[in-house]
């Protein structure tokens, strides 16, 4: 089987930049938030900002990591696309095409991380239908191997040699039957990812949790530096605490969300009901801290 390589020089230098830049950027946000004395919205404004930045670079690490180590792998029987922990497996005798991308008139819509020399996601066209690509160009300057169901992006250094060489094993024909597969990392085959009403409940308490940290955060500068943080059964504050405990109430939101997230994620594969009412109790407990919060502001 002939290797087929990538030329990963613009798009890893581009996406390693990107990470340093957002690097610096958490520094910057790291050091405004420590250099506030006061709890305001817009500490919060910077907290979130610097969560969101986190979870960019985790995925462009993924995605560089997977640049790295890219390939494509060529014969008689078979295609097979490596990107990082992704292979996909496509068979001669399923290619019905070997396009280059310039030969494509219509629209190709583009989902995925695109950045100069990174083109890898999923997309569609109205010629080709579903498409999926692993590629360092754009579509248009792609070779787009066209099966039955699906069409694959793919852009070898050696662009014309790669195209005359797959051609050339289209036309000798497979001596062997391969079956179509496609390998992914574990974590993306979770149930989960498919369970809209999991994904809706699991992340509704998570934008309750962030929308009561900004409410506490918008009040905090007025209160008063000791406020009532429960009551009795008469209505009565019983326990009185600095108002930075004021937070502890949607701390407890947070580990009710994240505990019985966890623990509805491994009920899913088994009781898609019983996830259902791990993450909806979640949910009823992010009502009830909200319900708690409210009452001592309303007193303050």
């Amino acid at each position: 089987m002939d290797e087929w390589r990538v030329d990963i020089r613009r798009g890893l230098g581009f996406g390693i930049a990107l990470m340093v830049f957002i690097f610096f950027v958490d520094v910057g946000l790291i050091w405004l938030v420590a250099d506030r004395r006061l709890v305001s919205l817009g500490t919060f404004v910077a907290g979130l900002a610097l969560l969101v930045s986190l979870v960019a670079l985790g995925l462009l690490g993924y995605w560089c990591a997977g640049l790295a180590d890219s390939g494509y792998f060529l014969d008689r029987n078979m295609l097979v696309i490596r990107w990082g922990a992704l292979e996909q497996t496509i068979p001669m005798g399923q290619i019905e095409q070997a396009l280059d991308g310039a030969e494509v008139t219509g629209q190709v819509r583009f989902s995925g991380g695109a950045w100069p020399g990174h083109y890898v996601g999923y997309g569609e066209s109205s010629e080709l239908g579903q498409m999926l690509f692993y590629s360092t160009a754009p579509p248009r300057r792609q070779i787009l191997v066209v099966t039955p169901g699906l069409t694959y992006g793919i852009s070898p250094a050696d662009h014309g040699e790669f195209l005359k060489a797959l051609r050339r094993r289209m036309e000798m024909g497979p001596t062997q039957i391969v079956e179509q597969s496609s390998k992914r990392p574990r974590f993306l085959s979770w149930g989960i990812w498919q369970d809209r009403v999991g994904l809706a409940l699991v992340g509704s308490s998570l934008v309750a949790v962030l929308a009561l940290v900004a409410l506490l955060a918008f009040r905090f500068p007025s209160l008063p530096r000791m406020i009532p943080l429960h009551f009795s059964s008469a209505g009565a504050p019983d326990r009185i605490g600095v108002r930075g405990n004021i937070f502890i109430i949607p701390l407890i939101g947070l580990l009710a969300a994240v505990a019985n997230g966890v623990l509805g994620w491994w009920a899913n594969r088994r009781d898609r009901v019983a996830s259902y009412l791990l993450w909806g109790g979640a949910l009823l407990v992010q009502v009830l801290v909200w319900g708690a919060a409210v009452g001592i502001l309303a007193q303050t």
